[in-house]
């Protein structure tokens, strides 16, 4: 690589430090390069940094195939590059932009994909991307918009994990107008992205009218914005952390899902819920792609309420459920209920066992009399079922007994037709020839609900 320039401007040194504290020694950096001055500006500065060795930069350039002219722009990255002796690779994204919802959102879900592959097949273990102050103030400024919380004012991190490797951003504390000097300096051209100046997009009307009209009330609002997300960051880190500590989630045998009992929003103030719920659902999902604040809003709600929820309508895959006060989050669709059932075999001289695999349950039934146990079975509930010698409704049960509505069809009943004889916990054997014990196995997803297991 040969060498970059000999000083680097005062303004510019954050970055410089920066790269220097985020890239170990000896790694391989995929430099995330669009043409324009920020990300030009990174790359001419990582050249300078790493002058004398130390990292291996490679650059990637991402064709959305969105606009005309990507060749020029290619052709500046590539040129530029060469210069400071760094590798660049070119690539084309091949998905279609799907129809209706946000192309920039897809555009970067793509990028990012594509970023990803490259760096894996370069044996890069970081992305560096070229977000500036002026990013973060954009960023905080379009999710107060939109309604946030500590998460949105946090703005853009610093670094975070992207599947195989890591997002950095070195620029994150860097102007862009001290970027364009200090490219202007060195005599490195950059291209304007169109799209920069389309105010059908939010954030060009926040970047050309919103912050200079603020600038214009309080010069150096971008500084202060971007204090601001460092400053929540901490902060949400630091609360993340007590969350976390406290061992709020509990795993469940359930279609592994994930729980976050009731007790547990109790021993925090309520203004904490949101990022309990949005801790959970970040456990189950990986991200809060298109969940809004008025989505944690609602769940917080139902939960203060003590509400009984059937799934409830967020985004994506994850499925959730409220109920009397507590979170249930589940990574998709629930498994069907379980058909079939197991019925009574000899097991040594007045035993019968009946197991029935699907929910992980065996009822060990005694009787004197094999009439007594032939009929009966063990099984998931089914309409019209009642509890034995009586009109009441085993629905009703479920219900009085605080089992959760993503469990009422995975609960083991032994029945005799639509008579409920038994159940764990909650119906003791209801015929008096007979005794019953249950035997669950470590899996059974009646093992998630909270109350002593009895005959």
């Amino acid at each position: 690589m040969t060498p970059g320039p000999r000083n680097i401007p005062d303004e510019l040194v954050v970055a410089a430090d920066s790269m220097k504290r985020l890239f170990p020694e000896g790694a391989t950096i995929l430099l995330a390069v669009s043409s324009g001055s920020d990300s030009m500006g990174m790359m001419e500065l990582a050249a300078h940094v790493y002058r004398a060795g130390g990292v291996a930069l490679r650059v990637g350039f991402v064709d959305h195939g969105l606009r005309e002219g990507i060749d020029r722009e290619w052709k500046i990255v590539e040129k530029q590059a060469a210069k400071l002796g760094i590798e660049a690779h070119r690539v084309n994204v091949s998905t279609p932009i799907p129809d209706g919802g946000s192309v920039q959102q897809w555009a970067r879900d793509v990028r990012y994909e594509l970023l990803e592959e490259l760096a894996v097949e370069l044996r890069a273990a970081y992305i560096a991307t070229a977000h500036t102050r002026d990013d973060q103030a954009e960023t905080v400024l379009l999710r107060m918009l939109r309604g946030t919380g500590l998460d949105g004012l946090s703005g853009i991190p610093a670094s975070r994990a992207h599947g195989r490797v890591e997002i950095v951003r070195p620029m994150l504390r860097v102007g862009r107008d001290d970027i364009r000097t200090f490219l202007e300096n060195r005599g490195v051209g950059w291209a304007e992205d169109p799209s920069n100046e389309n105010t059908r997009f939010l954030r060009v009307r926040v970047r050309n009218e919103l912050l200079p009209l603020m600038d214009s009330l309080a010069p150096g609002i971008q500084k202060r914005l971007a204090a601001l997300a460092g400053e929540m960051g901490g902060i949400s880190r630091f609360v993340d952390g007590l969350v976390q500590g406290e061992k709020s989630i509990t795993s469940l045998r359930l279609a592994k899902g994930i729980k976050v009992d009731a007790e547990v929003f109790q021993s925090f103030p309520r203004e904490i819920w949101g990022r309990l719920v949005r801790f959970a659902i970040r456990s189950v999902k990986g991200d809060l792609r298109r969940l809004s604040r008025s989505h944690f809003e609602a769940i917080e709600e139902l939960l203060a309420q003590g509400k009984c929820t059937d799934e409830l309508p967020v985004p994506g895959e994850g499925r959730v459920h409220v109920y009397r006060g507590s979170l249930f989050v589940f990574p998709g669709e629930l498994p069907p209920k379980p058909t079939g059932s197991g019925q009574p075999s000899a097991s040594g001289s007045g035993m019968w066992k009946a197991r029935f695999a699907a929910l992980g349950a065996i009822a060990e039934i005694r009787a004197d009399d094999f009439g007594d146990v032939k009929d009966l079975e063990v099984r998931a509930r089914r309409p019209g079922d009642r509890l034995a010698g009586s009109s009441r409704k085993f629905k009703e049960v479920l219900i009085d007994g605080g089992i959760p509505r993503p469990y009422r069809d995975f609960v083991p009943v032994l029945a005799r037709g639509e008579e409920i004889v038994s159940c764990p916990a909650l119906v003791r054997g209801r015929q008096r020839s007979i005794s019953i014990r249950w035997l669950l196995d470590d899996n059974a997803p009646f093992l998630d609900i909270d109350f002593p297991m009895s005959t």
